[in-house]
């Protein structure tokens, strides 16, 4: 506090220089002659009251921008995917005239692959999801158990759907048929028979 007030006595090394601040202060409002307390508080208030109605102003503005970017916050994604549509649309009317499918398949390969691309640009990537990967609920989701002789217990047998996350977020996680082991075969006891 000490060096709060050394700093402020330099400032205003006498009375001069502060009567001269509150001169000029008084010059910058235009007032040329002694305000009364009771005029001072009205200016005050006023004041006050002028501040007040611009803060909601700039309140009210800002969620109204706020609320703007959030309805139009897939804008640029759905932009991006307009031509993917097109070029669906194109491969449906092909289906009908196509000689074979193989020409079909490379036309729907190839918007497959515009897809993933635009994914890529909105920071949306596949979640990598391969067999004999352990299951992990936070990326996986798993629609199904089944015994096997290769996998191991909670690893990916198949995946059924690809998942996808947006930057470290899951959107989707990647639905997985997951190994519950070898399947257990029903072993013949012989004490059990024994009792009979």
């Amino acid at each position: 506090m000490t060096e709060d007030s050394n700093d402020f006595d330099e400032v205003l090394q006498d009375d001069s220089q502060l009567d001269e601040l509150v001169g000029q202060a008084k010059d910058s409002d235009g007032a040329d002659e002694e305000l009364t307390p009771e005029q001072l508080i009205a200016e005050l208030q006023d004041k006050n009251v002028r501040l007040l109605a611009e803060m909601d102003n700039v309140r009210k503005r800002a969620a109204r921008e706020l609320a703007e970017n959030r309805r139009y916050a897939a804008l640029p994604l759905v932009t991006d995917l307009l031509p993917m549509t097109d070029n669906l649309q194109r491969a449906l009317d092909a289906a009908d005239t196509a000689e074979s499918v193989d020409s079909l398949k490379s036309g729907v390969e190839m918007v497959l692959q515009g897809m993933l691309q635009i994914f890529e640009k909105h920071h949306c990537q596949p979640i990598v999801t391969q067999v004999g990967q352990p299951f992990d609920m936070n990326l996986h989701e798993a629609v199904g158990m089944q015994p096997s002789e290769e996998q191991q217990a909670n690893t990916i047998l198949f995946v059924a759907s690809q998942g996808y996350q947006l930057h470290d977020r899951v959107v989707r996680p990647s639905q997985v048929f997951v190994s519950s082991g070898p399947a257990q075969t029903p072993s013949a006891n012989p004490e059990s028979d024994s009792d009979f």
